[in-house]
Parts: C-alpha cells; sequence; structure tokens
C-alpha cells in the first residue's frame, strides 16, 4: 500500500453499498480504498510490466484478509468483492498470479471540486501560454515576408492588423465554457476538461422530477457513460440517472 491519506466521501454512507453491507463488508471496502493505488505505479501483470493507475491495485484475497485484520475471513473478502462487483463500485479480473482490482469511481471519492478546479485552470494556464506564442510566430514569418518587399508599405500594415485580430480571436477561445444546463457545469467540475470535453460537452441533459435524462449522439460514447461516470453522476445530482443514444 502507498504511504498517505485518502479521502472518504460522505455521501458513501447514504448509497445502498453501504446501508447494506454488513460490518466485516464494510471494514474490506474502507480497507480496499486504502489500498489502492493513488498515483501512477508499475507492476508486473500476466507476466508483463504494467502500469497501474489511481484507484487499481494488484493483491489477493490472503493480501486483503490481513490487510483488513483480526475478524476478517478468506468468505469474508470473497463475498465482499462479489457484492461490491455487484454495485458496480469495483471491477476484478483474476490470474494464477494475482487479482487486479480497479474502483470504479476512484476520482469521486479522491478529488475534491477544488483540486479538480485547480487541474483544469492549469490547464487552461498551459494552453493559454502555448496558443499565445503562435500569433508571436505568425507576425514574425509575416512581417519578414512583408519587409522583403519594400514597395508594398500597406500590405504590411494589412498583415499587421490581420495577425492582431487573430491573435485576439485565439485568445477568446481560451475563455470559461458556458454550460447549457448547471448539471453540465457539476460534470465538468468534477471530472475535468478532457474528460467533460470528450465525453459530455454536445450531451442534451434534461431534469424532470428526481431523473436526469443524458442524450448523447453516438452509441458507444452511451457505452463509456454508462461504464466509467453513471455512479459518479448519481452522486453528484442524488437522483437517478438514464443515459441514451439520440439525436
Amino acid at each position: 500500500m502507498n504511504e498517505g491519506w485518502i479521502k472518504l466521501h460522505r455521501c458513501l454512507f447514504e448509497k445502498a453499498i453501504w446501508q447494506n453491507s454488513t460490518p466485516e463488508h464494510k471494514t474490506i471496502l474502507i480497507t480496499l480504498l486504502g489500498m489502492a493505488n493513488h498515483s501512477g505505479r508499475e507492476w508486473e501483470w500476466k507476466g508483463k510490466q504494467f502500469k497501474a493507475e489511481p484507484g487499481m491495485l494488484v493483491t489477493s484475497l490472503e493480501s486483503i484478509c490481513n490487510k483488513c485484520g483480526k475478524g476478517i475471513s478468506i468468505q469474508n473478502v470473497r463475498s465482499a468483492l462479489k457484492k461490491f462487483e455487484n454495485y458496480e463500485f469495483l471491477t476484478q479480473e483474476v490470474t494464477k498470479t494475482g487479482r487486479l482490482i480497479t474502483i470504479v469511481n476512484w476520482g469521486l471519492y479522491q478529488v475534491g471540486k477544488d483540486e479538480g478546479n485547480k487541474q483544469t485552470n492549469k490547464e487552461v494556464t498551459n494552453d493559454q501560454q502555448s496558443t499565445n506564442k503562435e500569433p508571436t510566430k505568425s507576425q514574425q514569418r509575416a512581417n519578414k515576408e512583408v519587409t522583403t518587399n519594400k514597395n508594398d508599405k500597406n500590405i504590411k500594415n494589412n498583415n499587421n492588423d490581420k495577425e492582431y485580430e487573430e491573435g485576439k480571436e485565439i485568445y477568446t477561445t481560451q475563455l470559461p465554457l458556458s454550460f447549457p444546463t448547471p448539471i453540465h457545469e457539476l460534470i465538468f467540475n468534477q471530472f475535468g476538461d478532457v474528460t467533460y470535453k470528450t465525453w459530455f460537452i454536445d450531451s442534451t441533459i434534461e431534469t424532470i422530477d428526481q431523473c436526469v435524462t443524458i442524450t448523447v449522439k453516438e452509441k458507444f460514447r452511451q457505452q463509456v457513460i454508462q461504464d466509467r461516470f453513471l455512479d459518479a453522476i448519481k452522486m453528484l445530482t442524488n437522483k437517478e440517472v438514464v443515459i441514451k443514444e439520440g439525436k
């Protein structure tokens, strides 16, 4: 287990996985969160070098049992993993050499809103710095080409004006996103800029009573959101969430 501390989201205590678990299963659940990798780390898996992402761990029933301490049996661990898998809290892959467990919504438990915004702001700042350099290079190239033509000062002025306008246009693309619904903004704040733009930015989100319907254009996108983000969005909105494909 990596040294350090973990976060525990309060909403976990209201979820069915917690309410319907025995004291032994709750101990195992918290232990798994503590054992999970919190940053990139390499292991040998299936005879090859394997880089585990945050929320993953390569372990065994015996290791989990020992980490839980007194009062937890191998059978407790086995039944808990099966239950947690049914609740889509984790996935597991078992081989002769170990057991790969992935906490499905690791980011929900470990990344707070402020940290998510900090990371997003960092990405935007880096993009601004990179983008702002481009007009300067363009100006240098344009000015060099125009200077070679000494007989046409008007072209040089026009090009400079054009470059200035292009610079302004590039800068404005870095302004904060506008969100069609509050839930779009909630998803952005939780999962960050890249995930939002990849999976949710062009989705349609409707809220009727206690149900949120997210409509996306492609079937594969519907499947990815269901597999990776559905439980997290339910926790964030405290509502039933339906993901569907549509135009």
